[in-house]
């Protein structure tokens, strides 16, 4: 049987490093069985990061309910769902530590009847003999030794032909990894400081919807400053930083807060764009700033500038439709979001939000209703705004029982979310759209 099953549970005399943590959660999250599970992509960073922060004994399912899936505290269905989604995550973090783990490292474990995470890692101080080639195996053997030149020569005939095959040959094979996985390979030959600090920020980043979950975006302000931290001339913990900064902003009430998020959120892209002028991700995220500093030609240059220098990334894609809904440019957001785009990366909730909510604003209220219908298929989450606006499409379309639902649905989910507040924030360069969300919440 695989070591990896056989660690027990109380192996190290002190936990392992947060850091060291976070590369084990990047392993995971990486591969390819959770690259096909995005929500437990989110199920296992959340409950990681809750641990980390001093929180894991305050996890619980309806937790688990509300900030990875989207549902209501109420009833049993978001609780249940969350045991299901647990059970899986299990199989495949069992999986990946049969298949893939090399026994070094942390190890993360979820046990069965809780869902805080455990943390072990295996001593490798000790003198391991199955790692250590033995000089005296070959004199042991003296047939292995007649053997050897043998072998050598098969194994340098068998590289000649595949490179005679691969020069000879037409056909172009797929790469091995994605370009993701180059970059960071590259980084890893430069600086293994360097390579932890891009997975923590890459994995932060993946954390940016949904946009209004404020503590969300707290956690991952803390990431991206940590990454920072390990490396200081990496633009994109800078980048990350500004993006949720920002995004802080937007959502604060208070003006002099508002104001004070504006201006580390600015001095945060500056610093990305100053140590890498053509990254993608240091444009958009000042795109970002720009449309939440409301100057929206400003912010628009420079997020079709992101999309230019990365027109598949997700996140980026996701960061300047946001930012296109705030400038009032929805042909924009329409651009970035729509379904038949090609997309690659860790954006994966936030499209099918921008996409509805271009085509609210663009008076397409059928495909508004489609869109957010059809979320929940797609495993990306139900929040209070998702209601909201297929509520205002609905009345649009002259659905009033359909619409009074809705409403009624988000009040009971979520009492205090301030959907006024929110509407005159994101949607003050756009007066019809914020005129009828307004009508809608006054009308039921």
């Amino acid at each position: 049987m695989n070591q990896a099953n056989e660690l027990p549970i109380d192996q190290d005399i002190a936990p392992p490093s947060p850091e060291l943590v976070r590369q084990a959660l990047q392993s995971v999250v990486s591969s390819v069985a959770f690259q096909a599970s995005p929500r437990l992509q989110q199920f296992i960073t959340y409950v990681v990061e809750e641990t980390l922060a001093g929180r894991g004994a305050q996890i619980r399912g309806k937790a688990i309910a509300v900030e990875v899936y989207g549902r209501s505290i109420d009833g049993t269905g978001g609780r249940n769902l969350v045991r299901v989604e647990a059970r899986r995550l299990r199989r495949l973090l069992h999986e990946f530590y049969e298949d893939q783990w090399n026994g070094k490292g942390v190890r993360i474990f979820v046990d069965p009847g809780g869902y805080k995470p455990r943390f072990s890692q295996k001593n490798t101080t000790a003198y391991d003999t199955s790692e250590v080639p033995s000089s005296d195996v070959l004199a042991e053997h003296p047939r292995l030794r007649k053997l050897l030149p043998l072998g050598l020569g098969c194994l340098v005939l068998i590289a000649g032909l595949g490179f005679w095959l691969a020069q000879d040959s037409n056909v172009v094979l797929p790469p091995t990894q994605s370009l993701g996985q180059a970059e960071r390979a590259a980084l890893g030959e430069q600086s293994l400081t360097r390579l932890q600090a891009a997975n923590l920020a890459d994995q932060a980043r993946g954390m940016f919807f949904p946009v209004f979950d404020v503590k969300r975006q707290q956690i991952a302000l803390g990431m991206f400053q940590h990454a920072t931290e390990l490396d200081s001339a990496l633009s994109d913990g800078y980048a990350g930083s500004a993006q949720v900064l920002a995004t802080l902003a937007i959502l604060s009430p208070d003006t002099a807060q508002r104001d004070d998020l504006i201006s580390k959120a600015s001095e945060m892209s500056g610093r990305a764009l100053d140590l890498s002028p053509t990254d993608a991700w240091a444009n958009g995220a000042n795109g970002w700033v720009l449309a939440a500093q409301n100057n929206p030609v400003e912010a628009k240059k420079y997020a079709r500038m992101s999309v230019e220098l990365a027109p598949n990334d997700g996140h980026i894609l996701d960061l300047v439709g946001i930012t296109a809904i705030l400038a009032n440019a929805p042909e924009l957001a329409a651009e970035v979001s729509n379904p038949e785009r090609l997309r690659s990366g860790s954006g994966r909730f936030g499209a099918r939000n921008i996409w509805g909510v271009s085509q609210l604003m663009l008076g397409n209220y059928e495909k508004v209703v489609e869109a957010f219908q059809g979320a929940p298929a797609a495993g990306a989450p139900v929040s209070a705004p998702s209601l909201l606006f297929q509520a205002v499409a609905q009345d649009q379309l002259g659905h009033s029982k359909e619409a009074q639902r809705l409403v009624t649905e988000m009040r009971k989910t979520w009492p205090e979310f301030p959907s006024e507040f929110l509407a005159g924030r994101i949607f003050h360069n756009d007066d019809t759209t914020r005129q009828a969300i307004l009508d809608t919440l006054a009308r039921y």
